[in-house]
C-alpha cells in the first residue's frame, strides 16, 4: 500500500506542472477523487470500518472479541487505531515524503484539511456502521449522507463565492472547503473560512467518535 501510495502521488507533480507552479495546482492534486492516495486511504479506511469491524458486528462474531479477558475500552483503541488511523498515517507519510523528494511546497493547512475531513467522515461511517449492524445498509447510508454534504456543501459554497456572501462561508466551509481552496488559490483570500470549517469538521469528529464509543461499549455480547 505504500509504495501505491508513493506513487499515486505522480499526479501531484502533473498538476503542479499544469498549474504554472502556482498553489492551484498543489490543491488540485490534494482534491479528493482526484487524489489516488487520498482516495485509496479512505477507501481502505471504509472498507476496514464496514466490511471488517462491521461484519463482525453483523454476524455476531464481535462476541468473541467482547468476552475476551481485555477492556472494552483498549479493544476499541485498538480497532479504531488498526481500522481509521493507519490508512490515514500511511496516507501522511508518503504525501509528506513525496513532497519532500519533489521538492514541491504543500501547505500544512492542505494536509489538516485533508485530515480533519478524512475523520469526519470515517468517524460518521463507524457509527453509522455501530447503529446499523448491517454492512450493506450502514455503506449506503454512509455514502448518502457524506455525498450529499460533499455535493450539496460544495454547489453552496460555489453559490455564495459567486455572489460574494463570503461571510456565509463560515457557515457552509466545514461540507466541502476544497472549492474554498480552488478560490482562494485563485486570488481570493479565504483562509480564514477554511480553517474554521476544518475546526468545524474536527469539533463534529470528536463528538461522533465519543458517540460511536459509547455505543460500541454497549454492545451485548
Amino acid at each position: 500500500m505504500v509504495p501505491t501510495m508513493l506513487v499515486a502521488n505522480i499526479f501531484l507533480s502533473a498538476f503542479y506542472e499544469r498549474g504554472n507552479f502556482s498553489l492551484l495546482g498543489v490543491v488540485l492534486g490534494f482534491t479528493p477523487v482526484i487524489s489516488v492516495s487520498e482516495t485509496l486511504a479512505f477507501a481502505l479506511g471504509l472498507r476496514n470500518a464496514i466490511f471488517v469491524t462491521g461484519d463482525h458486528v453483523y454476524k455476531g462474531s464481535i462476541i468473541s472479541f467482547l468476552t475476551m479477558p481485555v477492556r472494552r475500552e483498549i479493544l476499541f483503541v485498538y480497532i479504531y487505531l488498526s481500522d481509521v488511523v493507519l490508512p490515514w498515517f500511511l496516507w501522511l507519510l508518503t504525501s509528506v515524503l513525496y513532497s519532500s523528494l519533489s521538492g514541491i511546497p504543500v501547505p500544512s493547512l492542505i494536509l489538516a484539511t485533508f485530515t480533519a475531513g478524512y475523520f469526519f467522515s470515517l468517524n460518521v461511517v463507524l457509527l453509522l456502521t455501530i447503529l446499523l449492524r448491517s454492512p450493506g445498509v450502514a455503506t449506503l447510508t454512509s455514502m448518502f449522507v457524506l455525498g450529499s454534504i460533499f455535493v450539496f456543501g460544495g454547489a453552496l459554497g460555489y453559490y455564495q463565492i459567486l455572489e460574494g456572501n463570503t461571510s456565509l462561508l463560515y457557515l457552509s466551509s466545514f461540507a466541502n472547503p476544497y472549492v474554498l481552496w480552488i478560490a482562494d488559490s485563485l486570488g481570493k483570500n479565504l483562509v480564514p473560512q477554511i480553517v474554521t470549517g476544518i475546526w468545524a469538521e474536527a469539533f463534529v469528529a470528536v463528538i461522533t467518535l465519543m458517540i460511536a464509543f459509547t455505543k460500541f461499549r454497549g454492545l451485548e455480547p
